[in-house]
């Protein structure tokens, strides 16, 4: 090779590193996110090596410069770590920010259920000091209808959430489809390019990447790279596969055949069977963080408020029947709500139905209890709470099952394995209403003798529930505090674990970065660099195109 060749083939190498060095500065902020996880471009580095040579008599004489290729700065070890942090950070945040809500929501100084529980008893003592005035009566029945508006309120707030929650579940599950099914075609797309160059194509791999980090931060993965030509295959932490190849697998959100109310996540196997997921070990990513204050946060909240609100209603309700009015008639309830629904799963084969009615409220637990029929000589029905503790329930004379405070009628003919979902305090606070019209049905009085006008002791019996254990061993305050108390605990945690969560993504992101990000000082540099290079190899040519004029010129 003559000093012609060396130099076009140093000014040719020069060229393409100061192609790859603009196209680093072009792209510094290409790709560049509200998302700190989306790293975007990553930036690129000419790879130049000797052309080869030949050994002479007189020594050895290269050839000059080749490209070898172009290199992508990539980590796959700490690109890895950057996802993980990925799938814990967004699981904690939203379970976080769904929870903040109900905190806020029980956290209200100016309107919550602990406030108008003391006006009500405020209310009671004014009335108690004179059982006749009409304006002490007025004002008692409007707290009444305060705190139950506030149960509907509370119980609306949640409902809410509940349904923002299914609806989140849902468009979520719909974004991991189109990312894994994006996935699969940048899987094909960039192993024809490898079969056909044997070269890996950056900008293929920089959204590989990208979809893999989006995908992380919806639920937890394992992503298996093949080096050899830049596929990745990628399953769920519990090993079904999302994307094998160029084949990506999906998965489906649909209401529940137990709980219409509740959305579930299925995955769908390669023969198009549906399979519910183990929500219980989908931990990562924003549908565990979902999944987890719905299964859980929401649920306890809920039990709670509802608890509180049947118990309250029925000591109320006892109390004020135990006395009489101001026209001396029998006191009846203060509040309503409606009876329990057992909910009857969709897969029923048999026509049964459940009718369930409060035989002692005091006894009732707020818990899920599933009941599925056994068959005749087995028992019939086979009753679980939530905890997976086992209930036997006693036979009534006309064949009811009684347990937990409650009593279920059973209508129709069930087939076997037919199974029922049942809260006994679901529905209460959103159902709660004022029973009486007047505050003159208020039962003041422990006389039935309507001229008995100030006979105040049964008032003191309503005003006594204040201090009395109603809800288990709490008084209706001390049980509003704990609601109050065990959600801010859970949401302070939470908030803690978040921002140390955030701390070490941080971490791992600024590492990335340091390798896969654009230094512009840096490119800056490899500018002047590659431009000294590329007019070196100019002058070269310069010289040899001068050497060679000078050979043509002698005669």
């Amino acid at each position: 090779m003559n000093l012609m060749n060396i130099a076009q083939s140093g000014l040719s190498s020069a060229q393409a590193a100061l192609n790859v060095v603009g196209n680093n500065i072009n792209n510094a902020f290409s790709g560049s996110s509200t998302d700190p996880f989306i790293s975007g471009y990553s930036r690129q580095s000419i790879m130049l090596g000797q052309a080869g040579g030949k050994t002479t008599s007189y020594g050895f004489f290269g050839y000059g410069v080749q490209v070898d290729g172009v290199q992508r700065a990539y980590n796959g070890f700490i690109t890895n770590q950057v996802r993980g942090a990925a799938t814990e950070y967004h699981s904690l945040n939203s379970r976080y920010e769904q929870l903040s809500q109900i905190d806020n929501m029980l956290g209200d100084d100016t309107s919550n259920i602990s406030s108008s529980l003391n006006n009500i008893f405020s209310a009671l003592e004014k009335m108690s000091s004179d059982p006749v005035n009409q304006a002490a009566r007025q004002e008692t029945l409007a707290q009444f209808k305060s705190i139950a508006s506030q149960f509907k309120s509370s119980s609306k707030t949640l409902n809410g959430l509940e349904k923002s929650t299914n609806t989140q579940i849902t468009q979520n599950v719909d974004d991991l489809n189109s990312y894994t099914e994006q996935l699969a075609k940048l899987n094909a797309d960039i192993a024809k390019i490898n079969a056909q160059t044997d070269g890996f194509p950056a900008d293929l791999l920089d959204r590989r990447d990208n979809l893999l980090t989006k995908i992380s931060q919806i639920t937890g993965i394992k992503v298996d790279e093949n080096n050899s030509n830049g596929t990745v295959n990628v399953t769920l932490s519990n090993g079904m596969p999302l994307v094998n190849g160029s084949r990506s697998y999906q998965l489906d959100a649909s209401s529940s055949v137990e709980n219409p109310a509740k959305t579930v996540v299925s995955y769908i196997d390669a023969s198009g069977n549906k399979i519910p997921l183990d929500e219980e070990k989908m931990s990562g990513g924003k549908l565990g963080g979902l999944f987890k204050f719905r299964n859980h946060d929401l649920v306890d909240a809920r039990n709670q408020l509802n608890q509180l609100a049947l118990q309250m209603a029925n000591k109320f309700n006892e109390v004020n029947k135990a006395g009489y009015d101001l026209n001396g008639d029998a006191g009846g309830d203060i509040f309503s709500f409606a009876d329990p629904v057992a909910l009857a799963n969709r897969n029923n084969a048999g026509d049964a139905s459940m009718n369930v009615t409060f035989s002692d409220i005091t006894g009732i637990k707020a818990t899920d209890y599933t009941l599925v029929f056994k068959g005749p000589g087995q028992s019939d029905w086979e009753i679980t709470r939530a905890d997976g503790s086992v209930v036997t329930p006693t036979i009534g004379g006309s064949g009811e099952l009684e347990f937990d405070g409650l009593s279920i009628q059973l209508a129709g003919t069930p087939e076997v394995g037919d199974n029922f979902l049942l809260n006994p305090v679901a529905g209460a606070a959103d159902s709660i209403g004022v029973a009486i019209v007047d505050g003159n049905q208020i039962a003041a009085s422990s006389s039935a003798d309507p001229d008995d006008e100030s006979n105040n002791e049964n008032i003191k019996e309503l005003i006594a529930i204040k201090n009395e254990a109603v809800v288990g061993k709490a008084t209706l305050s001390d049980a509003y505090a704990s609601l109050a108390s065990s959600v801010g605990s859970s949401t302070s945690s939470l908030e803690g674990t978040l921002e140390t969560s955030a701390t070490t993504a941080d971490q791992f992101i600024n590492q990335q970065q340091a390798i896969s990000g654009v230094d512009l000082n840096e490119e800056y540099v490899n500018l002047e660099m590659f431009s000294q290079y590329y007019n070196a190899n100019a002058q070269v040519l310069k010289t040899a195109t001068s050497l060679f004029d000078t050979i043509l010129s002698i005669r």
